[in-house]
């Protein structure tokens, strides 16, 4: 693939079951997105923070702070337009035209008209991933803890 708790009294006799969370996107500039954004530009499906909205496959015209590198999966059909990347903690930025993933996860994504500063040499460059290891369902993976 290429990529560019609380405990209390609780009854033994019942399991306990945890929802799964929503990916939630806020695209603002002021929130970090780096989760929300790595899981949308893989192919996971996101809502916007401010309205509930669906995020959809095509994302224009909004900033994202982040506190760790982002991976663009060949092959999600993701889209990223007029957009700003901002990683303040490094003095970085990413901004301009189109990110395009595409459609054929053996085709490297697309960038066109994209600016970076403060990056890198290596950056925005495709290179290969191995494939990533099959999600597995886990109750207890949003349960509370402390």
């Amino acid at each position: 693939m290429t990529v560019l708790g609380f405990a209390g009294n609780v009854a033994a006799a019942e399991p306990q079951r945890c929802a799964r969370t929503e990916t939630i996107l806020w695209g603002d500039g002021k929130h970090d997105d780096t989760h929300a954004l790595n899981a949308w530009l893989s192919g996971t499906d996101a809502i916007w923070a401010d309205s509930g909205g669906t995020v959809g496959t095509a994302i224009s015209g909004r900033s994202f702070r982040l506190s760790a590198a982002i991976y663009v999966r060949a092959g999600t059909g993701r889209v990223l337009d007029n957009f700003r990347l901002l990683w303040p903690e490094r003095g970085e930025s990413v901004s301009g035209g189109t990110i395009r993933a595409g459609s054929d996860p053996d085709q490297a994504p697309v960038m066109a008209g994209v600016e970076i500063v403060g990056g890198d040499p290596g950056e925005g460059k495709p290179f290969d991933l191995p494939e990533p290891a099959p999600a597995r369902h886990d109750d207890q993976e949003s349960c509370a803890t402390s």
